[in-house]
């Protein structure tokens, strides 16, 4: 192992994944996260994914044992002033023992200072607001966004008339998707641009859960699902603008089938559309996006306007950050 780096008034060193056995980075990982970082894995993610850092995580070290751990990526945001990016912080985990101890702490510091190093002026992360570790955010600087809503109903409230029409996705496959992400995206804020291929898209949805919407023989947006237990579960709605959030579920209803129809959006526009359509809605779900200035100048509520946070210019998915690495 070899030597690393020591934050005044601490014991522990900071490591990078390259630098810590690579058995150690795995064992942690599945504790923290439940998520297998083989060796074979962490390749796979530099070939594939541009966002994580060369260092691809930091670890806590303590006699010799990585005790928590953090991972760190660069995402392109699209501002009102052009695109920028931004620092993400991704699998904070630490062993059960390690709990209350700093180790977190410690590790947040140094990959803001990463950030700071690389000319990066916000971090920016997903918390879960049940969690302990959105406390631990909030006090260090985090401010939460709450960009995400949720809408609940029965198949027959959500089953109405409409003018759009729901279908599979065709032969084209992810490239299509890619592409009409990107149509959609167009003069938006945000996660407007992605890399293509999109790594998560690619790993993490089934070709048949994606959903074309359509109007007139026109693209009207796209729809991630999944099915659980008598649920349809709408995980991303991505609309053209003017398109009517409570008619595109109803088109969705069209194809499927179930009990109840949750869905979670983010644009002001899909939370008011599917509220008038008697769905039960929640302005703000367990899931937080926080953001963080990393320069004096500047707050986070700068970064509000810069990226339209809370109007419908604002494209966000859990994609962006549904990733356990």
């Amino acid at each position: 192992m070899m030597a690393g780096r020591q934050r005044k008034g601490s014991t522990m060193e900071i490591l990078t994944y390259d630098e810590i056995d690579l058995l150690q980075a795995l064992e942690i990982s599945l504790l923290a996260s439940d998520f297998p970082l083989t060796p074979e894995y962490a390749a796979h993610l530099r070939q594939t994914d541009p966002r994580p850092f060369p260092f691809l995580r930091l670890y806590a070290v303590e006699e010799e044992k990585a005790v928590a751990q953090l991972g760190v990526i660069c995402q392109v945001l699209v501002s009102k002033d052009g695109r920028e990016t931004a620092g993400g912080i991704r699998g904070v985990g630490y062993f059960p023992d390690h709990k209350g101890r700093g180790a977190a702490l410690l590790l947040m510091e140094e990959a803001h200072a990463r950030m700071r190093d690389a000319g990066i002026r916000f971090s920016v992360l997903v918390s879960d607001r049940s969690q302990l570790d959105h406390c631990l955010y909030r006090n260090h600087g985090y401010q939460d966004m709450k960009v995400w809503g949720s809408a609940l109903a029965r198949w027959e409230t959500a089953h109405q008339p409409t003018r759009l029409r729901a279908g599979q996705m065709p032969s084209g496959g992810y490239d299509e998707v890619e592409a009409l992400f990107e149509f959609f995206a167009l003069g938006r804020l945000g996660y407007a641009w992605r890399h293509s291929p999109y790594t998560p898209l690619h790993d993490r949805v089934s070709l048949e859960d994606i959903w074309i919407l359509r109007g007139n023989e026109q693209p009207a947006g796209y729809a991630l699902t999944r099915m659980a237990r008598s649920i349809l579960h709408i995980t991303d709605l991505v609309l053209a603008p003017g398109v009517s959030a409570a008619e595109a579920v109803a088109a969705l209803t069209a194809c499927l089938t179930s009990s109840y129809i949750q869905a979670t959006v983010y644009r002001p526009s899909d939370i008011d559309s599917l509220q008038s359509a008697g769905y039960r809605v929640i302005r703000s779900t367990r899931r937080a996006f926080m953001i963080k200035s990393l320069i004096p100048e500047i707050d986070a509520e700068v970064a509000r306007r810069l990226f339209g946070i809370g109007t419908d210019q604002f494209l966000i998915s859990w994609l962006d950050f549904e990733s356990d690495w």
